[in-house]
C-alpha cells in the first residue's frame, strides 16, 4: 500500500479511469476518509486490477452504510483458505455481524423467500422463529456473517446439546434461568432461521453467497417420534384422568379427556368458549389453526357427558379458564408438566397433548373411518397422507381382532360354482 499527493501523479502511467501502473504493479486511485489516495492491487494484470477495484468500491460502500468494516488489506484470503478456515473470526469493528442480519430479518417481517418474491409468514411461525433466535444470538451474534462455515454449525450443535444455552424466563412473575438442551431437531430449526436471515442478506446484496447453503440436517428421520407413538390406550387415558383427579387437578383431567374426544390441537382447545357449544345440533364451533378446514367438532356421547359435567362447575365463558383470572384462558405449560408427571407416576409411556389428538385419530380409524374423512374431522388441510404417515396407527388388539376374520381357505363364488359342477377341479 502506498499514498501519494496529487502533485506526484505524474509518477504513474494511466491505464484507464482509476487505474495506474508504476513499475511492475497496478495502483488504484480511491477515496479513503474523503481524501484521494493510492492503493496497490498487488498485481500487474489489468483484468485482476479491475476486479480488485470493484471489490474495494463495494466494500467501501458497505462500510459507509454501516454494514461492515472497511478492508484493511488489498486482497482477502483465497477461496480455498476460506473453505478450510477452522473457526469463525470474531468481529473487532463494525463488520456484518450475525446479530445485525437477524435484526434486519425481524424488521423485514421474517418473510418467506421464494422465486416469486417475498411472502409473509403466519403469526404463529413468526413467534416460533423469534423464540428460536434466542440461542442463536449468544453463539453466533458477534461473529462475521461472511466467515460462518459448516464447521461452526457442528460446533453450535455440540454447544447446544451440551446445555450451553441458558434460557431466561418467568414463572408466576419470578425470573428463572435454566440450562437447556435443544436436541438435533431444535438445532436444525434454529439453523434454518439463521439461513433465512442470510438469504435475505444475499437478496439485498450484503452477502455474495449464503454460508449455510448445502449444510444438510442433523435430524435422523428414523429416530423421530411421531405423535402416534405417544398416544395412550383407552385404559391408559382413564388411568391418567383418575390420577389427575385424585391429586387435585380435575381441570387437567377434563382437558386431557377433551383433547382425546375432540382431536383438537391444544392451542385450539384453549380458545374454546361455552357459547360455541351448540347443544341442539350436537356440534361445537372451533377456530382451526394452520389454515385448517371443517370448523366443527361433533359432540359424541363421551364428549357430551364431559361437557355437561364441566358446565356444572364453570365460572366463566372459557372452557379452560386461568386459575388467576377466569376471564382469560389458562397457560398450557402447567398441563404439559402434569400430564408427563402422571405418566411417569403411573409407569405409562410418555403422553403429550399431540398424542391425545392422535388418540382421537386412532379411535376413528378403528371405528372404520377412512384417512380422508379423519383428516377432514380434525381440520388437517394436508389430507390423508399425513394421517397415514404421522397419525395413522391401529392398536395390536384391534389388529388381531381384524386378523381373526381372515379365512385362509376362502374362495370366490365363481370358483365355488365351478367346483360344484366339476368336482375334479
Amino acid at each position: 500500500m502506498e499514498t501519494e499527493d496529487e502533485n506526484r501523479i505524474g509518477a504513474f502511467v494511466r491505464l484507464e479511469e482509476g487505474l495506474y501502473r508504476r513499475g511492475n504493479r497496478i495502483f488504484a486511485r480511491v477515496t479513503v476518509n474523503g481524501k484521494l489516495t493510492w492503493r496497490s492491487t498487488k498485481t500487474n494484470k489489468l483484468p485482476q486490477g479491475r476486479q480488485w477495484k470493484e471489490k474495494w468500491e463495494r466494500r467501501q460502500w458497505l462500510a459507509e452504510n454501516g454494514f461492515m468494516e472497511a478492508p484493511k488489506r488489498a486482497l482477502g484470503p483465497s477461496k480455498g483458505a476460506a473453505n478450510n478456515r477452522g473457526a469463525t473470526a470474531q468481529c473487532d469493528g463494525p463488520c456484518l455481524r450475525v446479530n445485525f442480519l437477524l435484526d434486519q430479518y425481524v424488521e423485514a417481517g421474517q418473510p418467506i423467500l421464494t422465486r416469486g418474491g417475498l411472502k409473509a409468514k403466519a403469526p404463529r411461525s413468526i413467534r416460533g422463529e423469534l423464540y428460536q433466535m434466542n440461542p442463536l444470538r449468544p453463539f453466533f451474534g458477534e461473529k462475521d456473517s461472511a466467515a460462518i462455515t459448516h464447521g461452526d454449525c457442528d460446533q453450535y450443535r455440540e454447544w447446544r446439546n451440551s446445555g450451553g444455552y441458558v434460557a431466561k424466563f418467568k414463572v408466576r412473575g419470578k425470573d428463572v434461568t435454566r440450562r437447556t438442551r435443544g436436541g438435533d431437531r431444535a438445532v436444525d430449526l434454529e439453523l434454518v432461521v439463521l439461513r433465512n436471515a442470510f438469504e435475505l442478506a444475499v437478496r439485498r446484496g450484503q452477502l455474495k453467497t449464503n454460508p449455510l447453503t448445502g449444510r444438510g440436517h442433523y435430524t435422523d428421520k428414523s429416530t423421530v417420534r411421531h405423535c402416534r407413538e405417544v398416544a395412550p390406550t383407552p385404559a391408559g387415558l382413564k388411568r391418567i384422568v383418575v390420577w389427575l383427579d385424585d391429586h387435585g387437578h380435575p381441570h387437567d383431567g377434563d382437558l386431557a379427556e377433551f383433547l382425546a374426544y375432540t382431536g383438537l390441537r391444544i392451542g385450539e382447545a384453549m380458545q374454546a368458549q361455552w357459547h360455541t357449544v351448540d347443544w341442539h345440533e350436537n356440534l361445537m364451533h372451533v377456530r382451526r389453526s394452520k389454515k385448517g378446514v371443517f370448523p366443527f367438532v361433533l359432540l359424541l356421547p363421551e364428549l357430551r357427558r364431559l361437557l355437561r359435567k364441566m358446565k356444572l362447575k364453570a365460572t366463566g365463558e372459557c372452557l379452560f379458564p386461568s386459575p388467576f383470572d377466569p376471564s382469560k384462558t389458562r397457560d398450557d405449560s402447567c398441563f404439559r408438566r402434569r400430564l408427563a408427571h402422571a405418566c411417569k407416576e403411573l409407569e405409562l409411556p410418555h403422553v403429550t397433548p399431540q398424542g391425545l389428538r392422535s388418540y382421537f385419530v386412532t379411535q376413528a380409524r378403528q371405528s372404520g373411518l377412512s384417512d380422508a374423512e379423519i383428516a377432514q374431522l380434525i381440520g388437517d388441510k394436508t389430507g390423508p397422507t399425513l394421517i397415514a404417515q404421522v397419525y395413522g396407527d391401529v392398536r395390536p388388539d384391534h389388529l388381531l381382532a381384524v386378523a381373526r376374520k381372515i379365512r385362509l381357505t376362502a374362495t370366490t363364488r365363481k370358483l365355488r360354482r365351478k367346483e360344484q359342477k366339476c368336482p375334479g377341479i
